[in-house]
């Protein structure tokens, strides 16, 4: 159980860190028409899932 929690945790985390920096320059469009909180919680909501989908092909 806790194996299972680090693990997603350290995917969520790791997503999180390479995504969020650069997400304004991946997603200009986005970003643009959404203001900035916006387009983070976004973007939080999408690493966080793929962080969870990672972590349930890992585990």
């Amino acid at each position: 159980m806790e194996r299972a929690l680090i693990v997603r945790l350290l995917c969520v985390s790791l997503l999180a860190a390479v995504m969020l920096p650069i997400g304004n320059l991946a997603f200009p469009l986005f970003s643009d028409v959404l203001s900035g909180m916006q387009f983070q919680a976004i973007e939080a909501i999408i690493v966080a899932s793929v962080g969870f989908g990672i972590s349930a092909v890992i585990a």
